[in-house]
């Protein structure tokens, strides 16, 4: 018998977690944060206890209290026995936050299926982000003391490499299916608005199932999308879990017409040009790549920004030495410094941060302010106080990045356009959504026809019905 149950991602755009069963075969179909809920709860200056191990999480409904998916070092710390390991797998079809941050909480030697861009952007996301649960790519063991040289106990960091754990990752490719136990898996690439999202085809003797995860047909990488629906029409389902984020909309975008409105803007504008995008759509960072390039315009971007683009390699379309990499003011700010040496200003930054200040492609804000006419720059609301620096005149800034959805997300859009209005900065708009519309999903459907359709990622399961 296949048991089919939504865990997280029913009824909300996001946070899926759906367990799958056959055979004595378990699998978790993603496993991330639901966005909606956690908000519902916590804030930007109200998070979810560590010393609570898994405790708040399971209070408040932000993860599902299943036996033997969770870390041994979280469960003890709360005075749970730690279950033998129950589950066989996880299949992440992408590397967004809803769909794969939680993963931070799971045993450490249950397989993690996905693609290898996939996993590159988990490794830069454990690298370079700044949350506490980001134990990604490997785990450290926490809650535990070593016995010290001086005869007393310390805590454990990742400086002990025996209390670190590499997760177990194993790396798909299209048209070669896997063996989870009792199933086959085949991964499709899908178009969504990161490098490495894909689909899955599951095969079982009780029937097949076709799981879309985020999926668009607008983008650069349309062609993708439409592969997998007649791969997955081919694959004949009885079951079709299905996206629905846009399920209520008719509007069509399009991606190539997101870069050409955005070079518009720029032609438009004497000044500098801020772009604020979502870090990891290396699509729309082409797209603004691109069009900084029509206007004869070098485009500048992050840190962080950098660091993703070296690290994808051949899933960016760009390299790292085509663009300017923006070496900011940190800590004690001194970078622009003449009386310190370089290792004193190194200790102003992260230590993969540091490889960057040489760069001969490296500018500091000075060199924006001086010639702001030859700049695009990737900016965000993270890094939005370093305008204070740059001081921009007649400058644009593009917002290419998806609607506020949340309270805390309208008063962040509050916050910057404050900063704007100070610096007088002009506000555009150009964006195109990560997913489907509605016409483009149930044409998805129909084509694909399943016998049982099970809406994931939406508020508005009630659109599905009688689409088959």
């Amino acid at each position: 018998m296949v048991s089919i149950e939504i865990l997280g991602g029913k009824d909300e755009i996001g946070g899926n977690k759906i367990l799958l069963e056959h055979k004595g075969t378990k699998i978790f179909l993603d496993f991330g944060m639901s966005f909606n809920r956690n908000a519902y709860y916590f804030s930007e200056f109200l998070h979810p206890r560590k010393c609570s191990g898994l405790g708040d999480f399971f209070e408040f409904g932000l993860l599902p209290d299943v036996k033997g998916i969770y870390r041994e070092d979280y469960l003890t710390h709360m005075g749970r026995y730690w279950e033998a390991r129950d589950l066989d797998g996880v299949l992440l079809s992408h590397a967004h936050a809803d769909h794969a941050q939680y993963i931070h909480f799971l045993r450490w030697d249950i397989p993690i299926y996905c693609t290898q861009a996939t996993k590159i952007i988990l490794e830069c996301l454990q690298k370079t982000g700044n949350n506490i649960f980001s134990d990604l790519i490997d785990a450290c063991e926490t809650f535990k003391f070593y016995p010290n040289k001086n005869g007393g106990f310390s805590r454990v960091d990742r400086r002990k490499n025996e209390y670190v754990h590499k997760r177990d990752f194993r790396i798909m490719e299209e048209g070669k299916k896997v063996t989870i136990g009792n199933i086959e898996v085949e991964m499709v690439p899908v178009d969504h608005s990161l490098p490495g999202a894909c689909g899955f085809i599951i095969y079982t003797d009780e029937g097949n199932i076709v799981y879309t995860g985020d999926i668009r047909f607008h983008g650069s990488n349309s062609n993708l999308s439409r592969k997998f629906v007649a791969r997955a029409r081919d694959a004949a389902p009885r079951w079709m879990l299905c996206e629905g984020t846009r399920i209520d909309s008719y509007v069509m975008d399009s991606e190539s017409e997101v870069q050409k409105k955005i070079s518009k803007l720029i032609c438009q504008c004497n000044g500098l040009v801020f772009v604020e995008h979502p870090i990891r759509d290396i699509d729309r960072v082409n797209s603004i790549f691109n069009a900084a390039k029509e206007n004869e315009r070098e485009f500048v971007v992050s840190m962080k920004l950098a660091y993703l683009i070296e690290a994808l390699d051949k899933y960016c379309p760009f390299c790292i030495d085509e663009v300017k990499i923006l070496k900011p003011r940190k800590n004690w700010g001194l970078i622009n410094k003449t009386d310190v040496t370089p290792e004193q200003i190194a200790q102003d930054y992260e230590k993969w941060e540091r490889d960057f200040i040489d760069r001969p492609n490296s500018i500091g804000c000075n060199e924006l302010n001086k010639t702001p006419d030859k700049y695009v720059v990737s900016m965000s609301m993270w890094e939005i106080g370093q305008l204070a620096d740059i001081k921009p005149t007649n400058a644009l800034w593009i917002k290419s990045s998806c609607e506020p959805f949340c309270e805390e997300m309208e008063l962040d859009e509050k916050r910057k356009m404050n900063w704007l209005n100070h610096f007088g900065i002009k506000h555009e708009n150009a964006h195109a959504s990560g997913h489907a519309s509605g016409e483009e999903i149930r044409e998805m459907i129909k084509e694909i026809n399943p016998e049982i359709l099970i809406p994931v990622h939406t508020e508005r399961a009630d659109l599905f019905d009688n689409i088959i």
